[in-house]
């Protein structure tokens, strides 16, 4: 099993959730080169490299492949006594990173030898090679601190595909389930089913958390993309009255509208965020484009207006069951829904909804919102309980289905604006 880890350190994921570890709030993570890197005190760095090897049964290689791509290495050691969780091989030794580009010119070139230490773990057919190369000075706290964070590392017993054979595989199944309706792979993650363009982010993002699950996760999906297509004019560009109580707001990426879907009617917000409008179905939504506001005769305010007068009116037909977390002293502390709700993130908008959640918190109260599906509130009284909730909001963001945001937003008296890092000494966590 792998090791305990400190409450407040963060979740790193990686490929196609191939692996996941734990690590210092500080570690700064980048991808570099193919690998996941993570950026240590001094100028030292981890690097984590991860590989899907069916073809070789996950076969680990020879770690002292790996080191001959440093360009001179010394003192090299097999280490024999790590006791982590999936280790195939580990060795240590130094290298140093700053050799002269021919043999003559290494006189007049200074060293940088660096301590370093490469692990190679192994889990069926993922394999994951791990290199600590250390700061000019070797930090032995550092050093005990990536071994720690190593003991975190889990593997996944069953690897998703990656998204290039996912997108294969989703074309794949589409012409084997609709065999008269033409499909194709297109760019920026998607495929084509008849005339619609199917985008696959999401999709991905359920099926790598079960990808034992492929073809029930995605064949519903596929199957509502077909069935839109066979709507006629009437479904497609509906008459205003035919729809004007269905229509709802939907918070959703600002930088995910603007790149692939700017021609849906939407309304910039807060955090990163816009607020987009759709037709409520039975079974899903769609969303309202800028040509039916030509043939509604009406103005984007308009529609907004219509979609929050709707959303009231769902608040108080559908009143939310909330989990409450807190103490007879304290009060509620902490707020989230007791269900998932496609509209559960868009009560964020009714102004009559975020007064009763101030009502019941006492003031002012800082609220995440990583996915569409689910919000959690928490109260300013507790620096610490806030910095823990926005840790839990980064690692559910990097995992929901439909992804909101990873910023907290703060929402009092003056209305809902985004919650700054931390407090200034006039700043949110002075209630009133």
């Amino acid at each position: 099993m792998p090791a305990n880890h400190p409450d407040h350190w963060e979740l790193l994921q990686g490929t196609a959730n191939w692996y996941q570890l734990w690590h210092p709030p500080q570690w700064a993570v980048s991808e570099r080169s193919g690998a996941t890197t993570l950026q240590l005190p001094g100028d030292g760095f981890l690097a984590l490299h991860c590989s899907l090897d069916a073809k070789n049964g996950g076969t680990p290689p020879d770690l002292m492949q790996v080191v001959r791509l440093f360009p001179r290495a010394r003192r090299i050691v097999r280490l024999n006594r790590e006791r982590l969780e999936f280790l195939h091989e580990a060795m240590e030794g130094e290298a140093d990173l700053k050799t002269a580009p021919r043999w003559w010119m290494r006189p007049f070139v200074r060293s940088d030898w660096r301590k370093w230490s490469i692990w190679a773990f192994h889990r069926g057919d993922l394999l994951i090679v791990a290199t600590l190369v250390h700061g000019r000075e070797f930090d032995q706290e550092v050093a005990s601190l990536v071994r720690m964070a190593l003991g975190t590392l889990e593997i996944a017993e069953t690897p998703a595909d990656p998204p290039d054979v996912f997108a294969k595989r989703v074309l794949d199944l589409a012409r084997r389930k609709f065999p008269l309706i033409p499909s194709a792979r297109t760019d920026d993650f998607q495929i084509r089913i008849g005339e619609s363009a199917v985008n696959l982010f999401n999709m991905y993002r359920t099926y790598i958390r079960s990808p034992e699950r492929f073809e029930e996760i995605l064949l519903p999906a596929l199957t509502t993309v077909v069935q839109v297509q066979e709507w006629g004019e009437r479904q497609t560009e509906p008459p205003l009255d035919a729809v004007r109580e269905r229509i709802m707001p939907m918070l959703y990426p600002e930088s995910v509208w603007k790149s692939r879907f700017p021609n849906f009617i939407g309304t910039p917000w807060i955090a990163g965020l816009v607020i987009l409008y759709v037709i409520d179905e039975s079974q899903a939504y769609w969303y309202i484009r800028e040509g039916l506001l030509d043939s509604w005769r009406i103005s984007a305010d308009d529609i907004h207006g219509i979609a929050m007068d709707n959303l009231q009116q769902y608040f108080e037909k559908q009143p939310m069951e909330m989990a409450v977390a807190g103490s007879e002293m304290d009060g509620p502390t902490m707020l989230m829904p007791g269900r998932a709700d496609s509209y559960n993130s868009s009560r964020l908008l009714s102004e009559t909804f975020v007064t009763r959640l101030r009502e019941v918190v006492g003031g002012n109260f800082a609220v995440g919102l990583p996915g569409r599906d689910f919000f959690v509130v928490v109260s300013l009284k507790s620096q610490r309980m806030v910095d823990h909730v926005r840790r839990k909001v980064r690692e559910d963001y990097a995992q929901m289905d439909h992804p909101l945001t990873d910023r907290m937003l703060l929402v009092s008296a003056d209305g809902v604006s985004e919650l700054p890092i931390e407090g200034a000494d006039d700043g949110p966590f002075h209630d009133e």
